[in-house]
């Protein structure tokens, strides 16, 4: 096989492998996007709570589409799932904070992939430039 023949397929092998990281940087990023998104609803849903008053009535969530009536007792706190089927009690401001920190950090995880993802573009164009050259320059002998 030609020297020029070898350069070509590894060229292409690269671009195909760069296409797969671009593919994946994407969903990642995609992925952040509505993990922050639904971030902002929970701020937006602790923020309405927090304006209840004590006693009145609102509709729970049991599963999607699935509501109960329930009498809200107190507005002063809600209840945060930490993982690993922990549940702790946080003040409306300590739990507005936390959301709010961890939107943020989302955002610039997001932020990071988006800059990756334009780096792998980069290299996926000097890929395809050189691959050009070296198709042309094949022609040319």
């Amino acid at each position: 096989m030609s020297d020029n023949k070898a350069e070509v397929q590894k060229k292409v092998m690269e671009l195909q492998m760069l296409q797969h990281q671009a593919r994946e940087v994407q969903r990642q990023a995609q992925m952040l996007e509505q993990q922050a998104g639904e971030m902002e609803l929970v701020q937006q849903a602790i923020d309405d709570f927090s304006r209840a008053k004590a006693g009145s009535e609102s509709f729970v969530t049991l599963t999607p589409g699935v509501f109960v009536k329930a009498r809200i007792e107190n507005t002063e706190s809600v209840l945060l799932n930490v993982g690993g089927g922990a549940v702790v009690e946080k003040a409306v401001p300590d739990a507005k904070e936390l959301i709010a920190r961890q939107t943020q950090e989302l955002r610039k995880m997001q932020d990071e992939m988006v800059v990756q993802l334009q780096k792998i573009m980069q290299r996926a164009e000097k890929s395809q430039e050189e691959l050009r050259a070296l198709v042309k320059q094949k022609e040319s002998k």
